[in-house]
This record gives C-alpha cells, structure tokens and sequence, in this order.
C-alpha cells in the first residue's frame, strides 16, 4: 500500500509540474527591461502559460505598453504577452492578450494561454523572463503587485503516466 500511494503522490507531482514565477514587487523602467531567469527542473512539451497578475501603471504610462516575454533558452521558443500593440511588430498569437487601456492605473489579467504543439518538445532548463516598457517615462513606469504570477506548466512526462498506472495495479492487488 506504501508504494502504491508513493507511486500516486509521485504522479500527482509530476502531472502539476510548473514553474510558478513570483513577479510581485517588480518595478519596471521603460529604459531599460528587466531580466532575470527561472530554472524548470520537469521534463515534458510545454501546455499552458497561466497568468494571474495585476499592475501599477504609473503616470504618464499606460497599461498597454506592458510587455511580459518568456524564452526557453535551450531551444530558443519564445512568448510575448502585452497590454496592447497595435503595430504588431514585436509580437506572435499572444498580441492583444491583455486589452489593457491607453491610460494609467491598475490592471489586472488572470487567463491561461493553450501553447502546447507550438513551444519546446521539452520545458527543462534555463527560462529568461523580460518584463519591459514599451516607452521610457522618468522613472519606474509599472509595478508588479504582490500575488502577481507567470507559470509554465508541461505535460506530463511519459514515465509520470506510467507510473500511475502501475501505481493503479499495486493498489488494485492488495486490496484483493
């Protein structure tokens, strides 16, 4: 019965695997994007990139200048999501994600973004996340508040739904 939950709390891992990445407290200046990384320790294709975020456009920048880009650097795929752009030339499907206003203030999205066919054959490894301004006003142009989150998930690995099946056939056996 112990390897049997094991082997199921084991899936339950490995069918959520994430990278939850925490952009609260970040303060953006149209001068200069910011740049950092997220390592991804899953194997598996890319599914989903879940947002749940909110932002202070601070005056005189406007909430459609946000851009949020996600590159996987080993294979080089890369997601661009901003506020709004009506030029189209920085970005790919994610153009208009957001439909934020050309005013400032607090804007917020929470949606899940279906990328799976369309990213790496595998999400392990290196991300790099820019979060930048479309215009350089003085100073900060948006924050990120607090509870603000990008996630990267994956499908699960092949091996994870294995398990779950034999997991499924320990359980099954001992109870008979």
């Amino acid at each position: 019965m112990k390897l049997a939950l094991a082997t199921v709390a084991g899936f339950a891992a490995a069918a959520t695997a994430q990278t939850v990445i925490d952009l609260g407290g970040i303060g953006v200046d149209g001068f200069s994007p910011t740049v950092f990384t997220v390592n991804q320790t899953d194997h598996g294709p890319l599914d989903t990139i879940d947002f749940d975020i909110s932002v202070d456009a601070i005056s005189p920048s406007w909430g459609s200048e946000i851009n949020i880009t996600l590159t996987h650097l080993p294979s080089g795929y890369s997601f661009n999501a901003d506020g709004d752009d009506a030029d189209f030339s920085d970005d790919g499907p994610a153009d208009f994600l957001f439909g934020w206003d050309n005013t400032s203030g607090l804007f917020s999205f929470s949606g899940s973004v279906d990328v799976s066919g369309t990213g790496p054959a595998d999400t392990f490894g290196t991300w790099e996340i820019r979060l930048s301004d479309d215009f350089d006003d003085a100073g900060t142009d948006h924050i990120y508040r607090d509870g603000s989150t990008v996630t990267i998930n994956k499908i699960p690995a092949p091996a994870g739904l294995a398990l779950l099946g034999l997991g499924g056939l320990v359980a099954t056996r001992r109870r008979r």
